[in-house]
């Protein structure tokens, strides 16, 4: 290869990458990254760092047939006039706004346990939602930069993040056997723009 041909091939390759190929690199990392997240989190319940979350709570809650996903479930702890019975209830507000629900003695473990969801240990996956909307949130200009955002993408999942962050620690970091395989796969992308450019 001259040096002329060296030059046009690298001049090929950035224009590669200035037309949109770092961009789905990018794009294409943020998905990888939050798929090694979920399923980290959701199969092991180990943070970044290795650390499993504290566990589910097991202090007394107050709960409703709208505190279940699943009907049957709520209809074994709620549904009949015996079962209520059995119960200590608390009245909260007043007037027509006025809500009565029952204690749930072994707290959000045992609401979890009671709707067949695993609880030995934190995954952050009740109803499924949060995790469905966690989802790439940067733009095509922050791709080409060399940027990838991914998070929370309606204003309740964003409110429900926050909060399982705050309580729980991070969520969304990767741990560092995770970044290493990220570079591999960016790594191995660019190589790939070099090597159809004769490189």
């Amino acid at each position: 290869m001259t040096l002329e041909e060296y030059n046009e091939s690298i001049e090929g390759v950035v224009n590669d990458l200035q037309a949109g190929a770092h961009a789905t690199i990018m794009v294409q990392l943020a998905i990888n990254a939050l798929t090694m997240i979920k399923q980290r989190v959701q199969e092991t319940g180990k943070d970044a760092q290795g650390n499993s979350y504290t566990g589910y709570s097991t202090r007394p809650m107050l709960v409703g047939k709208s505190s279940f996903i699943q009907l049957s479930a709520a209809q074994a702890l709620l549904g009949s006039k015996n079962k209520r019975r059995q119960l200590e209830w608390r009245t909260l507000g007043r007037g027509e706004s006025a809500k009565r629900l029952a204690i749930l003695n072994g707290g959000y473990k045992d609401l979890r346990n009671r709707q067949g969801r695993q609880t030995n240990y934190v995954d952050f996956s009740y109803t499924g939602r949060m995790w469905s909307n966690i989802n790439l949130k940067s733009t095509n200009s922050d791709h080409q930069n060399g940027v990838a955002i991914i998070g929370a993408t309606t204003p309740a999942d964003k409110k429900k993040l926050e909060g399982n962050t705050e309580r729980k620690g991070e969520i969304l970091n990767l741990s560092q056997s995770e970044v290493d395989k990220l570079k591999d796969i960016y790594n191995v992308e660019v190589l790939d723009i070099f090597h159809k450019r004769g490189l």
